[in-house]
């Protein structure tokens, strides 16, 4: 009796211990704790709102498809606008209102018809949603960003 109870008492510290925060010293002495879960988080966000975001252009007259990435306080637009219908430069200015009356965040709005830079853009969404983390897809959204000026 007193062996299982023993093992018992074992098995409960071994639990305990094993699901700790990975909280630790960092190379120069100061306290660190990961925060995997955290940027999870945060990329979850950045597609929550790039999606909020497209949505609302897509209600435009004039628009029919929207894709929305957010680089760092840059919206990275691309429109598919209607049969006939084209991007003017009041239709760049009302989506850019819209942004940012939507995302406070937002102090840049890049906006293009580019079929190619749509693709682009959508693609990276594309790859958020299916996991991939935002910090990979940094370089390819910058070069992206490189394609509006």
């Amino acid at each position: 009796m007193k062996h299982r109870i023993m093992i018992f008492i074992i098995l409960i510290l071994l639990l305990t211990t094993g699901c700790k925060a990975n909280i630790g010293k960092n190379e120069i002495g100061e306290d660190y704790e990961d925060n995997t879960v955290t940027a999870a988080v945060e990329k979850d966000a950045i597609v929550e709102r790039s999606e909020i975001i497209s949505d609302t252009i897509v209600e435009l007259f004039g628009i029919d498809d929207a894709t929305t990435v957010i680089f760092n306080n840059s919206a990275l637009v691309g429109v598919k606008t209607a049969y006939d219908q084209e991007l003017t430069q009041d239709t760049k200015e009302i989506i850019e209102s819209k942004v940012l009356n939507i995302d406070s965040d937002i102090s840049e709005v890049l906006i293009t018809n580019k079929e190619r830079v749509f693709t682009e853009i959508d693609n990276i969404v594309i790859e958020l949603l299916q996991g991939k983390s935002y910090d990979d897809l940094v370089d390819n959204i910058s070069k992206i960003k490189g394609k509006f000026n």
